[in-house]
Order: structure tokens, then C-alpha cells, then sequence
């Protein structure tokens, strides 16, 4: 009889076992250092052993497409605003909400899924909500009534015309990076803080590039966890009133102890600035109409659209920039140096007179706030452990949308007038926050 050949999976985990038993079969486990210690030391040196691997890659690249998709959501509105407008026969206030039910839905979204994240987990946490943004902003795109696209875009924030159009193809990405997060496992930390150590191997064992060190280790790791009884699949089951209390919970923990100055500091880094882009941005295409009636300059119909395009684009050298630098002079550096760019660009824009030189000018804002932004993503995990990081990010993302909703319906109140105080209020903000960003604690390492 031949023998049955083992799947490709159940032949590494044996392969692992052997060579954790050959390498530690009589090594106890080390003197006055606790098991729950060692094992620690274990998945971080493991961790640290994995490198840069395709799947991390891939991570790298859906966390990049989904980021995408929040800008696109909060900008369409803004370039798209005028022909669903004029689609709808909107009154003023009603042309106010429309920014306005996004954000409020944004609100309520980085309060609940960004700490159910940290009880439910990254990955089903990101499927849902991603989800929800992609089918709620393609259906935005197919309304046919204001109040069907006020829902629409209400459940959006919670993550044929031309701006029918603008919309749909503004949607992609959120549905893109669902499809590939399917393909990708649990953060093995979360799975690790959370005690699924059964789920923690088989995540780190597909992270893991075909090693030998990498499968010892493995190896090692499951006999230990054996050893303790620790190899369990936890139950993540929360009844209600325990899912309420740990929501507050998780809020409370961030103005508690040693993170209290840390999440005050963000606080006065992070809400200036958006308080102020997120109004520059809202009030620049209206500012691009006035001035094209004072020259009695006729702009195609897709002028806006085009425009759109070029702005976001234009962000992508600031992004590269910020990759790369991270690691050389830390997000620290970056944050000040961008703040500062960021705010004598604006001053530009009394030397514009043109939509195109205006155009230009918010191509050359939106390239050195890109990384503003960037290091805010890397301070936040950096600054929080691993088990109030989703909790922070959805904290300060609800304040964020707090301000959003105020800058943008200050600087509506702009719009018919000159550009001195939108350019002198957006200077002043990202000063104020360069200062306050010396504040920020240097950041050596993220703990796991």
C-alpha cells in the first residue's frame, strides 16, 4: 500500500513540531522569567525574523487602497457639489448637508468600528466596513431623489450624469480593497493580545516565507504553548451590555495614565490641520469659478473632474517622499517640515490670478500636506499598544470629522468673499500645529 501523502499545510506544521522538538526537546522553560513573558519574546522575535514579505506587501498595498477610498469620499462631494445641485434643484442649506451626511456618518463610523476592531479584529472589522462605504457610494451614484442620496451617502461615511459617473468610478477602490482582504489573514498581534495563540501560529505560519529559522521557531513556539495549555481559539462572544461597556472602556483608556498627554498632544497636532484642509479644499473649487466669471473665462463642463484628477495625483510625490524618509529622519521630522511647506504655500495664493495658476497651486498644497497625513497613520500605532490602536484611530477620526464639519461650512461662509482669510486662517492652523507637533514624542520602535 502506498503511503497518503500529506497537504502541503499539514506536512510544514509536522516538519515545525520536529524541529522545535530537536532543537528544544529538553530545554525547560528559562528560570524566573514567566511563561507568558517568554512566549512574548517568542512571537517577537518571530515577527522580527519575517521581514518583508509579499503578503505584508499586499497588506501595505489594500491599507493604501482603502485610504484612497476615505480621501475619495470626502473630495467627490466637493468637486461634484454644483451638478448635484443643480441635478436636484438644491436651496443653499440643502447644498450644506451634503458634506455635512457624509461626515456625520464618518462620525459615528470611527467611534464603533475602530474600537470593534480592536474586540472583533482588523481584518472582519475592514471587510464590513469597507463593504458598507463601496455599495452605499455606488448607490449614491444611481439616487433618484435628494433624500435617497442623503441616506446613501449617510451609510457611505459609515468605514447619467457626469457626477453619476464621478461617483461610481470613486467607489471602485473601497470594493477593491474588500476583494483582496479576503485573501489575507488576521493580524497575528491582535490574534496574540486577544490569547487566540492557535489562530496567532496559522496566521504567522502564512506570513511566513519558506525558512528554516522561521519554521524552528514555529515549532519551538507550539510546544511551549503546548506545554502551558495556552494553544486555544478564544471566544470572542461578547454579550451586549459587555460590548457597551468595553466601547467606553476603550475611550476612557485613552486619557488614562501614560496615554492621556499622549492623546492630548494628537489631539492639538491632528484637528488644525484637518480643521483647515478639509476647508481649503471645500472652498478652492468655488474660488476657481469666482475668479474664472471675474476674467470672463468659459470652463468646460468636466473642468472641475479634470481638475480633481490632477490635485489627487499630485499628493503621490508627497506620499513617496514621506515612504521614504520615514525610516531615515523619523515621522516626527516630517510632520514639522510638512506642516510648515504646507502653510507658506498657501500664502501663494495672492499671486494667482488664473484657475489654471490656482489649480496649480492647490497641486503644490495637496504635495506637501500628503505628508501630514502619512505620519499622523504612523504615529497613532506607534504612540498606542496594540489593544487601544483601533480604539485611537476611530477616536481621533470622529474629532476629525467633528472639525471637518466645522471648517468646511466656516470656510462656505467665505466663498463670496476675498481670499484673505480662508489663506491667513489655513497658515495659521498648520503653524499652530507645526509648534504643537514638537510636542510629539520621538518614536525609536512600534511595540507589538
Amino acid at each position: 500500500m502506498e503511503p497518503v501523502e500529506l497537504p502541503d499545510s499539514a506536512n510544514q506544521e509536522e516538519e515545525e513540531e520536529q524541529m522545535g522538538r530537536d532543537e528544544e526537546s529538553d530545554a525547560p522553560l528559562i528560570p524566573g522569567k514567566s511563561s507568558a513573558t517568554q512566549i512574548a519574546d517568542f512571537y517577537d522575535l518571530l515577527l522580527s525574523k519575517l521581514g518583508v514579505t509579499f503578503k505584508l506587501l499586499l497588506i501595505v498595498f489594500c491599507s493604501g487602497i482603502g485610504l484612497l477610498s476615505d480621501t475619495l469620499e470626502i473630495m467627490s462631494i466637493s468637486f461634484a457639489k454644483d451638478d448635484i445641485s443643480k441635478q436636484f434643484k438644491l436651496s443653499r442649506l440643502e447644498e450644506s448637508t451634503l458634506a455635512g451626511v457624509l461626515f456625520a456618518g464618518m462620525l459615528l463610523g470611527g467611534l464603533v468600528w475602530g474600537r470593534a476592531a480592536d474586540i472583533y479584529g482588523r481584518r472582519r472589522i475592514l471587510l464590513i466596513s469597507l463593504s458598507m462605504n463601496g455599495t452605499c457610494a455606488a448607490l449614491s451614484a444611481l439616487s433618484t431623489s435628494f433624500s435617497m442620496f442623503l441616506l446613501a451617502r449617510f451609510f457611505s461615511g459609515i468605514g447619467w450624469t457626469a457626477w453619476r459617473v464621478y461617483l461610481l468610478l470613486c467607489s471602485i477602490p473601497s470594493l477593491l480593497a474588500v476583494l483582496l482582504y479576503f485573501f489575507l489573514s488576521e493580524s497575528p498581534v491582535f490574534l496574540i493580545q486577544k490569547g487566540r495563540n492557535l489562530q496567532a501560529l496559522e496566521a504567522l505560519r502564512r506570513f511566513a516565507p519558506n525558512s528554516s529559522d522561521i519554521s524552528q521557531e514555529l515549532g519551538q513556539l507550539k510546544r511551549v504553548l503546548e506545554d502551558e495549555n495556552m494553544v486555544t481559539s478564544a471566544s470572542e462572544r461578547l454579550e451586549c451590555h459587555a460590548v457597551i461597556k468595553e466601547f467606553a472602556m476603550g475611550v476612557v483608556e485613552l486619557f488614562s495614565g501614560g496615554l492621556l498627554k499622549i492623546t492630548l498632544i494628537l489631539i492639538a497636532v491632528i484637528l488644525p490641520v484637518h480643521f483647515g484642509y478639509y476647508g481649503f479644499m471645500l472652498w478652492f473649487p468655488e474660488y476657481i469659478k469666482k475668479q474664472s466669471n471675474s476674467s470672463g473665462e468659459i470652463l468646460s463642463e468636466d473642468y472641475v473632474y479634470r481638475e480633481s484628477l490632477y490635485v489627487s495625483l499630485a499628493s503621490l510625490p508627497g506620499n513617496l517622499i514621506s515612504v521614504l524618509l520615514t525610516d531615515v529622519v523619523g515621522p516626527k521630522l516630517i510632520l514639522c517640515v510638512s506642516q510648515v511647506l504646507s502653510a507658506c504655500s498657501v500664502f501663494l495664493l495672492w499671486k494667482f490670478n488664473s484657475p489654471d495658476q490656482t489649480v496649480l497651486l492647490t497641486c503644490l498644497f495637496n504635495a506637501v500636506t500628503a505628508p501630514i497625513f502619512n505620519m499622523v497613520d504612523v504615529l497613532i500605532p506607534a504612540l498606542y499598544p496594540t489593544q487601544s490602536r483601533g480604539t485611537a484611530f476611530g477616536f481621533h477620526c470622529a474629532l476629525i470629522r467633528i472639525v471637518t464639519i466645522a471648517g468646511t461650512s466656516l470656510f462656505s461662509m467665505f466663498i463670496d468673499s476675498s481670499p484673505t482669510a480662508p489663506i491667513l486662517l489655513t497658515a495659521i492652523l498648520l503653524f499652530s500645529s507645526a509648534l504643537v507637533s514638537l510636542a510629539v514624542p520621538k518614536i525609536t520602535s512600534i511595540s507589538h
